[in-house]
């Protein structure tokens, strides 16, 4: 057993992580894997405690520590498997966690939702960028202009900014926060977009429909409308609870 963590908890990262895992869907993100055995460790579990009981190795155990040190704001859009639509892979997100200061891991992140970044493409930034010294900027420009076309894809990050329930959706996992912004998407009929829920922050991600629509309809108005729906959502999940 691992000290710190309910037998919940326990039996979620079991089902989350290792061989086979992914067969039967993983009810924790890696970020919420990584919180846990973050939690171990403060009460008393070392990496090798962790890595020897989810039958990981030492390093394996360290990669999900590693992803909590991106910004907060990109946190709840790591997920299991390849970078996909409003979603940064766990391979992907263990990359940018080695970028060491948070405007240029923004700068990455935002280019990994917006240009679909692969994670070769990740490491190869981030390798230019140590070795030549430049901004991250022109590194990300120059290894998008590699490419033989060029995808465009929006982002858009709107805030919760309800304590109340923030404080529901934090204890919520991720699977059920993005289930409760997919009502929203559907509910605006935006065309062509997904989406990730944290518990402070919502992401969109889209195509030109997106794009438009932030356009003609005004962010501020996307974003009470979003809001309004994660809230009313939150609320018939408490009442029912």
């Amino acid at each position: 057993m691992l000290p710190g963590l309910s037998g919940l908890e326990i039996g979620r990262l079991r089902m989350s992580v290792g061989y086979g895992t992914h067969k039967r869907g993983r009810p924790l993100s890696p970020i919420e894997v990584g919180r846990l055995l973050r939690r171990a460790q403060s009460a008393g579990a070392s990496l090798q405690d962790c890595a020897e009981f989810l039958k990981l190795s030492k390093d394996q155990a360290s990669r999900f520590l590693s992803v909590l040190e991106i910004p907060e704001d990109f946190r709840h859009l790591v997920e299991f498997g390849g970078n996909a639509d409003s979603k940064i892979g766990f391979t992907t997100a263990v990359q940018l966690a080695r970028v060491s200061d948070r405007d240029s891991q923004r700068a990455v992140a935002t280019a990994i939702l917006e240009q679909k970044l692969r994670t070769d493409e990740v490491r190869q930034v981030i390798q230019l960028h140590k070795r030549s010294g430049r901004t991250m900027k022109e590194c990300l420009n120059e290894v998008i202009a590699m490419r033989p076309t060029v995808e465009r894809h929006y982002v858009f990050i709107g805030a919760v900014s309800d304590e109340r329930v923030e404080a529901i959706l934090a204890k919520m996992a991720q699977s059920e926060r993005d289930a409760l912004l997919r009502f929203g998407i559907d509910a605006l009929d935006l065309k062509g977009t997904s989406g990730r829920l944290g518990a402070k922050l919502f992401t969109l991600v889209g195509d030109e429909r997106l794009n438009g629509t932030l356009m003609s309809q005004g962010k501020e108005s996307i974003e009470a409308r979003i809001r309004a729906s994660i809230t009313e959502k939150v609320r018939l999940v408490e009442r029912h609870s």
